[in-house]
């Protein structure tokens, strides 16, 4: 039984990350989720009574399976450019490649709506990639920690205008364009 209920609720999350990927926070209601999961709405709400709540762990499963996904960036085995290349593609590969949004991008538009515990929970997104992408700059070029927050806040904003350059546009080019000299430097 506990499975089903795992199960329900994984679907509901599925169901509101793609609803927020596609048009953002206030594109879904209780009731999209539903039909879209194939429950009642009751049901949505049985799991997660505001959509603040419903949002908030969206969030909380994407920090966590993104941290997952993560090298530990002080692995002597990883070199600081093969970690920031991986980083540029695969951030490429999700939202570039399958022409979306992400999921902290519609978020972060909408963020004069969301609840206080969804910014809470977008800010800790962010904060995770910059702590990461930090420790990568500190490693490759020497530089004390307060530099490397400098270079992973121009890198993640070049990474996020880069992708609504694509979607603007419909010219995907566009992404290797705006991230060519981050490029060079993982070479």
């Amino acid at each position: 039984m506990t499975v089903e209920k795992n199960d329900t609720k994984t679907k509901i999350l599925d169901a509101a990350e793609r609803f927020i990927i596609q048009g953002g926070y206030s594109s879904f209601s209780f009731r999209d989720i539903a039909e879209a999961v194939g429950i009642k709405s009751a049901s949505v709400h049985y799991h997660y009574p505001t959509k603040g709540d419903l949002v908030s762990a969206v969030m909380v499963r994407y920090t966590s399976d993104f941290s997952e996904l993560l090298p530990n960036p002080k692995d002597e085995k990883f070199s600081p450019k093969i970690l920031l290349n991986g980083f540029i593609k695969g951030f490429k590969a999700k939202i570039v490649d399958q022409r979306d949004m992400s999921l902290c991008t519609m978020l972060t538009s909408n963020k004069a709506i969301l609840p206080e515990a969804v910014c809470i929970e977008l800010a800790a997104f962010y904060q995770l990639i910059l702590d990461w992408l930090s420790q990568v700059f500190v490693r490759l070029d020497q530089i004390d920690e307060d530099l490397g927050l400098i270079q992973a806040s121009q890198l993640l904003a070049c990474l996020h205008g880069a992708s609504i350059l694509v979607q603007g546009t419909d010219q995907p080019d566009f992404f290797d364009r705006a991230l060519s000299d981050w490029k060079a430097r993982c070479q």
